[in-house]
């Protein structure tokens, strides 16, 4: 191990004793590793047995990659040959050159590794030579190291022929197709899940190999067709591919209207160049053998800069294809795209799949969630509603029937009332306004009636010891009414509205404030809604010393669960009984009655319940 005997290593590094160089740091290194670290090691009948470790850092110690660094600069500096060019992460060394010189360098690595601590496996050791040179590298290295004329992996990347690179690269597709094959088959019965685990863990498999690997993108064509033919329609619970347009779509980012499963072969070019640029300044370190790391690279840019290049050339693209995206998409799908592009619009695809905070949908849910996302159209749907117009999906988000919209709008109302009555006071749900007694308002459309009532009420939200009060509405944003407007045109003017129905009351008669929290079916929201769940967020954290940020995202990703499940009940949702009742009553008191029943016998088991 490396770090065996570092104290003796760090405590001399350079000719100075480190009490010398930094004396608390030196007082720390002393007390931990002054002695061997104690294992415990349960055996197969319970027994506790103890074990004396002199083998590197201890697991958990903040400072363990900042004494293996010293310890791995000591040893690059001691094997140091002229002529070698050595590369290292860790404890991983590698380097390149003539073999005369790579045979002393070798050597050198042996000889020093055994005084610090750093024993070399010959058996676990490649030499990648030209196929001319093969002889010459046995006859000198003998049987010392492994010798190859085609090339290895090295950290987790191929060095070497094309022909290897392309066998090495071929394996690795070849199982990221059978691991893709199973999440085919684990969504088409859980959709949500499936695409979780694709876009937040089986997409990553990609990322190093795109970056490491020239051209990988040519290698990844299996997985492509995979994910285009198979995972996708799984997930949409459909039996054929999505239209090319929409695939374009799915591609984006969440909060630009996508479903972030991006086309891994475009992917795989602008990953390479972007760790190129990245890593310029390593790079460049590396090739010239640098002793420390420059500030800046050969062209004068600093990381930093790099780094920002980056994020702007991104940035651009990313700009440019939406522009491009948005002028060949068709009309009825652009709509939708736009909608979803709403600041919390996509919040509930970026949750995981949490059964107990709510966060978990059912295929039917998911797919339907996702249909009506882009405006794919819904199967299974009866073709007339109860009311005797034409069932579609615009219809259902806005017949009164069955009582879904009115349930839509309670159950964001009653989220809100909670999270409310956790940091204010004088909490109420539909609380009733004061009567009026005379009093004239500026607008016509103001409410004047006697009884009128607000969704809720809550002191001390925006103004200590003053009522706010807040109404909700939520629209269907593809209402025929609504056609060809921007989903904030569409805010604001809902908005508006309810300004004109209750601000002036509010503020005159109850000397409160009233802000109206208008939603979209597509999850988006109004200004006022976007001011109000941030300052409820901020209150919320404060009252209970959580972070704002993470107060805010879970709040935003907990109502557009919300209005998704109350979307998709609006469709789906049986607007009338399933069988005609034979008996119209509600008394069933006289029922029993007058079937001769016996009311008063409880039933057995029966709890008793106090109201």
């Amino acid at each position: 191990n490396l770090l065996h005997n570092v104290i003796i290593i760090v405590m001399f590094y350079g000719g100075l004793p480190l009490q010398m160089l930094c004396p608390p740091l030196a007082k720390y290194i002393i007390n931990t590793y002054r002695k061997p670290s104690r294992l415990f090691i349960t055996g197969s009948k319970g027994e506790q047995h103890e074990l004396s470790s002199q083998e590197g850092t201890t697991q958990g110690d903040p400072l363990a990659m900042g004494w293996y660094s010293i310890t791995t600069k000591l040893l690059i500096e001691t094997s140091k040959v002229e002529g070698v060019s050595q590369v290292w992460l860790a404890d991983d060394a590698a380097g390149g050159g003539k073999l005369d010189n790579l045979l002393q360098w070798y050597d050198n690595l042996e000889h020093c590794g055994k005084k610090w601590g750093y024993l070399v496996n010959g058996s676990k050791s490649w030499l990648i030579t030209k196929p001319e040179m093969v002889d010459r590298a046995r006859e000198i290295f003998g049987d010392r190291v492994n010798i190859t004329t085609d090339g290895k992996r090295h950290l987790g990347a191929a060095l070497g022929t094309k022909a290897f690179r392309d066998e090495y690269s071929n394996d690795l597709v070849a199982n990221w197709v059978k691991q893709l094959k199973a999440l085919c088959e684990i969504a088409a019965t859980q959709p949500q899940a499936a695409y979780t685990a694709y876009v937040r863990g089986f997409n990553s498999k990609f990322t190093y190999f795109q970056r490491t690997i020239p051209d990988f993108g040519f290698y990844l064509s299996p997985v492509q067709n995979l994910i285009e033919n198979e995972l996708l329609p799984a997930i949409f619970g459909s039996d054929t591919p999505l239209p090319q347009h929409l695939l374009e779509v799915v591609a984006l980012p969440v909060r630009h209207g996508g479903l972030g499963i991006a086309n891994v072969i475009k992917e795989a070019a602008k990953q390479f160049e972007g760790s190129s640029t990245i890593t310029r300044l390593h790079t460049e370190a590396i090739i010239d053998q640098a002793d420390e790391m420059p500030t800046v690279d050969r062209e004068g840019r600093t990381a930093h800069e790099r780094i920002q290049e980056h994020i702007s050339v991104k940035a651009d693209a990313l700009q440019e294809r939406l522009t491009e995206l948005d002028q060949t998409l068709p009309q009825h799908l652009l709509n939708f795209v736009k909608q979803a592009r709403d600041k919390g619009a996509g919040s509930w695809l970026t949750a995981l799949p949490l059964v107990n905070q709510g966060f978990s949908l059912t295929k039917s849910e998911f797919r339907d969630a996702l249909k009506l996302r882009y405006n794919v159209s819904i199967t299974d749907i009866p073709s007339v509603c109860v009311c005797g117009e034409r069932f579609n999906t615009s219809h259902a988000l806005n017949c009164k029937k069955g009582g879904f919209v009115s349930q839509r709008h309670d159950n964001i109302r009653d989220m809100f009332t909670g999270l409310l009555d956790k940091c204010c006071t004088n909490v109420s749900a539909e609380p009733h306004l004061t009567d009026l007694q005379g009093e004239t308002f500026q607008y016509r459309s103001a409410n004047t009636s006697q009884g009128a009532r607000l969704d809720m009420r809550a002191r001390n939200f925006w103004r200590h010891g003053q009522d706010a009060y807040f109404d909700v509405r939520v629209t269907h944003v593809n209402a025929q009414s609504q056609a060809n407007m921007s989903t904030a045109a569409i805010f604001k003017r809902h908005e508006a509205e309810k300004k004109r129905q209750y601000n002036d009351r509010v503020m005159n008669v109850e000397h409160g404030t009233f802000s109206p929290l208008i939603i979209g079916t597509n999850g988006g929201m109004g200004a006022e809604c976007h001011l109000f769940v941030r300052r409820l967020a901020e209150k919320l954290a404060s009252k209970q010393r959580e972070d704002y940020a993470a107060t805010v995202t879970w709040i935003r990703t907990k109502l557009a669960f919300e209005v998704i499940r109350s979307t998709v009940l609006c469709v789906r949702g049986s607007r009338k009984p399933w069988r005609t009742p034979t008996q119209h009553t509600d008394d069933f008191g006289l029922l029993a009655h007058v079937a001769g029943l016996n009311t008063t016998t409880p039933e057995p088991n029966r709890p008793h319940v106090n109201c």
